[in-house]
């Protein structure tokens, strides 16, 4: 089964109810609430994700493998792929505990990032991202 699925993992505005929902390609599989690594900061209307040791709260899409190429063909558009953001690899975990290994987009100019901009975990230890104007 694992050949025959890919994910996605979505943090920021592509999630379910955000502002960028309508743009996933075609109906996955399933969506389900899952963690990975990294640190995230608030870049305005939006969050970037990058390598680090924080505990991100985001969504994996599973889609069929066939519909995998359509899918990152229009969100390398959504994400201004590669100027804004590179796809890389993240070691993600269900909310039930399942390893699964997805593909998430990161910023790609970290020098850019300030510990200001930086959004820190809450008090259960993880970061999840939420726009602005819903604080």
């Amino acid at each position: 089964m694992a050949n025959e699925i890919a994910a996605m993992f979505a943090y920021g505005t592509l999630k379910r109810g955000e502002e960028r929902e309508k743009f996933w390609p075609a109906r996955p599989l399933t969506v389900v609430t899952a963690f990975t690594q990294g640190r995230l900061y608030e870049l305005g209307e939006f969050p970037g994700l990058i390598r680090g040791e924080d505990r991100i709260q985001g969504e994996l899409w599973i889609f069929k493998h066939r519909d995998i190429v359509r899918v990152i063909e229009a969100l390398d558009v959504v994400e201004d792929y590669p100027r804004l953001y590179l796809r890389e690899e993240f070691a993600c975990e269900t909310f039930d505990g399942q390893p699964i290994s997805a593909t998430a987009y990161v910023y790609a100019q970290p020098a850019k990032l300030t510990d200001a901009m930086r959004i820190l975990p809450n008090e259960q230890g993880v970061v999840n991202w939420k726009p602005q104007s819903r604080l």
